[in-house]
């Protein structure tokens, strides 16, 4: 380590807190002691947040503590054994060898024979049989040389499903020996052979609690584990952000800690800048609840403010306080920060440290689902560096600017990965900063070789070959649709994406709106056109109010009367079917959208406004239908935002006491939305906040339809959208038109009895579409660049005589995404 890395910060950054840090880590002590009770009474426990949240620092400052002080000595505490299960480079060993080796690490054994070791070497004659479990054994030798309680901390689980099927199953099979089994059978087979003291030994539970921390939009691939493991999402406990409070006291406590090893001496924060800092990270896009910030914004401003303090320490000054003026800028906090870490070392390095962050730490690419963090191993890193003629000690420099962090592996060494999640970003973007860089080089040395070809036909035949197969070079490393694309999104200023095949998306449109208009004809005439369907199909063809004159005049009236025929006066709402006696809140949401959208909605016989405006539940969401006694809050994203924009649609048509409490619902709406989010680095949403009866899947078309949502309302951040533009997948672009996600929950009644069954399929791509239209004026040049890529590819796959086939409603939402994609004028709003 640096001589700078002697000295003690307040403030970590992005990296987690250490277990000495304890006493600089404030705001989360009453989660650490509720967690802490909940291991005591339960075997197992699942400890979930969202990245950033600090599971990590939870754990190492927080609840290892409480787990290893002894202030009464006849209390045999846990001893934690803390493990990580990433794969490193450079030294592969399966989960469980890894689990083995570091109880061997943390719960030597002393030299000396077990009753058990005799048991478990014998051969009963099928080697098949013999009793093929580490863990169990190991811990039985633990508890009978010292009588140790252990904890198993699996930190960073979400790391252990990028391991092979069957290396997942074998780790899986020894917890369940762990936690399920008081006497295994080998044992129980040689009861004879034991003594009565053995016997005794051998029966008493190996005392051992388990706790797993991930992320929480890895949490349902836990479900894989139920075989041998069917309790482990019994006992969860989820980490929030800070409130007001608590995020306060993380701010100022550090910084008056008295301690001459601190790099900086005591200061203090001015109400001024307090009150900014509260302001703008209660404010961040992850969350629009006032009341919520993030951990991770909260360590990133306050440790830019310790180095202030440094700085005004180095030039002599004296000044013991932050203010206004001593704040870092909020809009780019992540990209700002690693800007700040690299400037920290020497000049000559910031080229190479950047290369290993980007080319050693890192791997994936957009095309293959997004960056993960590579934890690798010290030794090849510094043979890296070795190769590149920089200093060893880069690494621990790294380490100093909180880019990096090491964790000791189970070969006796170290391995070193990005600190987090969060600089992953800001990391990735300076890496696509530079390859398109690069590219243009390229491209520029070709056109100018061409024009040099052109101006000196001296070089003759042998130097066109060298340009055509310089060309054919590069044109196989682009391709020419990828050249294409890069020049457009270079060079065209417009706000919405670019579609290179104009001429399919034209004739996919016509065909759309000559089977939709058809059907449109038929409203109020064929009974299998309800309502919902209805409105769906008068959206898509008129968008908004401009296309009135270009389509017949007998549509409006008939879709009004039947949506009025079909309005229960008792309610003012609608229903999807007449023998289900729910009144549906996502179908009146539909039809009041379209009616907005057609300036229809105050004609209607009852104000089907006011059934939305009384069913908003308390959390701020919208449930699908209205149950009479509800066994909880059943909020839907999918109907909270079509309720959103139905209630957006009308605005203009309401009177100014009824537009404040539209304006109000939307707020409160927004909230829930933001609140629900499976992964606002990714700008995920699943159908319903997860519960014990609901998987938390995330769905791409309630996404999609959550970004829409922001977007049409104001909600949505250039931030976000750049984030849902980043993380556009090209696999989803090669799905099917037609491809649809299931969502499925039982709604109860207090009773316990199903009240309503919710399956719906979703469609994946219209919504995605729409999305990333919404989206796209905010990206840059990357983003925009890898969305037109993800546009092109789903503009490619479409067939109309596919298209022409699919039922009516599909047709409708994908008219909808195309005409918002490739007309100027269709808002459907």
């Amino acid at each position: 380590m640096t001589q700078e890395s002697t000295k003690l910060h307040r403030y970590p950054g992005v990296r987690p807190f250490k277990k000495e840090e304890k006493d600089i880590f404030f705001g989360r002590s009453a989660e650490a002691r509720k967690l802490y009770n909940l291991i005591m009474l339960e075997k197992m426990v699942v400890l979930f947040a969202k990245s950033g949240r600090g599971k990590s620092s939870l754990i190492n400052a927080a609840l290892t503590p409480l787990l290893t002080e002894n202030k009464n000595p006849d209390v045999n505490n846990y001893i934690p054994v803390e493990i990580r299960l990433s794969n490193v480079q450079g030294n592969e060993k399966t989960p469980l060898e890894q689990v083995y080796d570091k109880l061997q690490e943390v719960l030597p054994l002393p030299d000396q024979q077990f009753s058990i070791d005799k048991l478990i070497s014998e051969v009963p004659g099928d080697s098949s049989s013999i009793y093929t479990y580490k863990l169990w054994p190991y811990l039985k030798r633990v508890q009978l040389s010292s009588k140790k309680r252990v904890l198993l901390i699996f930190d960073q689980f979400e790391e252990f499903f990028r391991r092979t099927q069957r290396e997942q199953e074998v780790l899986c099979w020894e917890l369940s020996e762990l936690i399920y089994t008081q006497v295994p059978q080998f044992i129980r087979d040689r009861i004879d052979t034991l003594s009565y003291e053995e016997y005794e030994q051998f029966s008493t539970n190996v005392d051992v609690k388990i706790l797993f921390s991930i992320r929480s939009d890895r949490l349902s691939e836990m479900h894989s584990m139920n075989d041998a493991l069917p309790d482990i999402l019994k006992n969860r406990f989820e980490i929030g952000s800070l409130d007001i409070k608590s995020a306060t006291e993380a701010i100022v406590r550090p910084a008056l800690i008295e301690n001459e090893n601190f790099t900086t001496h005591t200061f203090t924060y001015d109400d001024d800048a307090l009150q900014t800092i509260l302001k703008e990270l209660s404010n961040k896009e992850e969350d629009y609840n006032s009341q919520n910030i993030e951990t991770f914004h909260l360590q990133i401003i306050c440790q830019a403010c310790e180095t202030k303090i440094e700085e005004k320490m180095q030039a002599g000054e004296i000044d013991r306080q932050i203010n206004i003026g001593d704040l870092p800028g909020f809009s780019d906090l992540y990209g700002d920060y690693y800007k700040r870490q690299i400037e920290k070392l020497p000049k000559n390095l910031w080229t190479v440290a950047e290369n290993i962050l980007e080319e050693e730490l890192i791997y994936g690419s957009p095309g293959t689902g997004g960056y993960r963090r590579l934890s690798v191993d010290r030794n090849i890193l510094l043979d890296n560096l070795n190769k590149k003629n920089a200093p060893a000690d880069l690494l621990e420099m790294l380490e100093d600017a909180f880019l990096i962090r090491r964790e000791p592996n189970t070969v006796g060494g170290y391995s070193y990965e990005i600190a987090h999640d969060t600089i992953l970003e800001p990391i990735i973007e300076n890496k696509e900063r530079k390859e398109k860089i690069e590219a243009e080089k390229r491209m520029a040395a070709l056109i100018l070789t061409s024009r040099n070809i052109k101006k000196e036909r001296t070089f003759g035949r042998i130097t066109l070959a060298i340009l055509v197969l310089t060309l054919l070079g590069i044109i196989s490393y682009f391709n020419w649709e990828s050249i294409y694309l890069s020049y457009k999104t270079k060079t065209s200023h417009g706000n919405k994406p670019v579609v290179k095949e104009k001429e399919i998306l034209k004739n996919v449109n016509d065909a759309l709106n000559e089977e939709i208009l058809s059907g449109a004809r038929q409203i109020n005439k064929r009974s299998e056109i309800n309502s919902w369907e209805a409105s769906q199909l008068m959206l898509a063809l008129y968008g908004d109010q401009s296309d009135n004159d270009q389509l017949p005049k007998e549509l409006k009236p008939q879709y009004f009367n039947l949506t009025n025929n079909m309005l229960r006066s008792d309610n003012c709402c609608w229903r999807e079917f007449i023998n289900i006696p729910l009144d549906d809140v996502r179908i009146s949401a539909w039809i009041i959208s379209t009616s907005g959208a057609l300036g229809l909605v105050n004609q209607y016989k009852c104000q089907p406004i006011k059934f939305l405006l009384q069913n908003q539940l308390i959390t701020g969401g919208w449930p699908m239908v209205k149950l009479k006694d509800p066994a909880q809050d059943y909020s839907a994203t999918y109907a909270t935002c079509h309720v959103i924009r139905a209630l957006h649609n009308s605005l203009p048509y309401q009177d100014d006491s009824t537009k404040q409490q539209i304006k109000t619902a939307i707020e409160k709406g927004i909230k829930w939305l933001m609140k629900i989010s499976t992964d606002t680095t990714r700008m995920i949403w699943p159908d319903f906040a997860a519960d014990e009866n609901y998987e938390n899947t995330i769905s791409k078309s309630i996404s999609g339809l959550v970004m829409h949502t922001l977007n049409l309302t104001g909600y949505a951040s250039p931030a976000m959208n750049r984030r849902w533009l980043k993380n556009l997948n090209m696999k989803d672009a090669l799905l099917d038109i037609t491809f649809r996600e299931k969502s499925e929950k039982n709604l109860l009644n207090k009773k316990g009895d199903i009240e309503f069954r919710h399956g719906t399929r979703h469609l994946s791509i219209p919504w995605q579409i729409i999305a990333t239209v919404d989206a796209y004026k905010d990206g840059n040049y990357n983003e925009r660049f890898h969305a037109n890529k993800w546009i092109n590819t789903v503009v490619n796959n479409l067939n109309v005589d596919d298209i022409r086939k699919i039922p009516r409603f599909v047709k409708a939402e994908l008219s909808m995404a195309l005409r918002y994609l490739g007309e100027e004028g269709y808002q459907f709003k």
